[in-house]
């Protein structure tokens, strides 16, 4: 069986990237190191099994390898660029497979717009708590069962959760209605 972490030259990489283990993705600028503890991290692990479940960095790859032909560069690229979760927890990278259409393994539509709502003040370990579980704004749902069907409700609050936190509303966002699909990330 071939080792999927394997170091391969690829001098497309980020610089973060370059000469570190896909399970340093998340330590790059941007994504604070924050271990979930035993308990914290099982809890997560039981509130995404609805939606999908978690999976290591090296499943992720095995299944970007099956859909793509390719694993690592084009994982990296969606967490260097920020448009998908991943944390720490026990020396190993985690992903919430919501976020991913599982056909092509492209990321959920609008997750990016979500994520540039969240990811200034939230950590990577609040941003898939947020997506784990009832939110309020959503009649109780998870975002992350909520992303697929109803991406205004979503962003909708994400933006109210963002101002709860940071207490400033963002020109450059607005309120999605009558169904919209706007893109919030510029």
């Amino acid at each position: 069986m071939e080792d999927i972490l394997a170091p391969r030259p690829e001098p497309s990489r980020s610089p973060w990237m370059r000469d570190r283990a896909p399970e340093a993705a998340c330590s790059h600028p941007g994504y604070t190191k924050d271990d979930p503890t035993d308990h914290q991290f099982i809890a997560t692990l039981d509130s995404y099994r609805d939606t999908g479940g978690l999976a290591s960095v090296q499943e992720v790859v095995t299944l970007f390898k099956r859909c793509k032909g390719s694993g690592l560069t084009p994982l990296a690229s969606l967490i260097a660029g920020k448009k998908v979760i991943c944390f720490g927890w026990e020396a190993r990278v985690w992903l919430p497979l919501f976020q991913f259409n599982r056909v092509d393994m492209t990321p959920q539509r609008g997750l990016g717009q979500v994520l540039a709502q969240l990811s200034s003040v939230f950590s990577a370990w609040e941003l898939a708590n947020w997506f784990a579980q009832p939110n309020p704004w959503l009649g109780d749902r998870t975002p992350a069962a909520r992303l697929g069907w109803d991406l205004p409700a979503v962003l909708n609050a994400a933006r109210a959760d963002r101002f709860v936190v940071d207490g400033q509303d963002h020109p450059r966002t607005s309120v999605v209605t009558g169904g919209q699909d706007m893109d919030y990330a510029n």
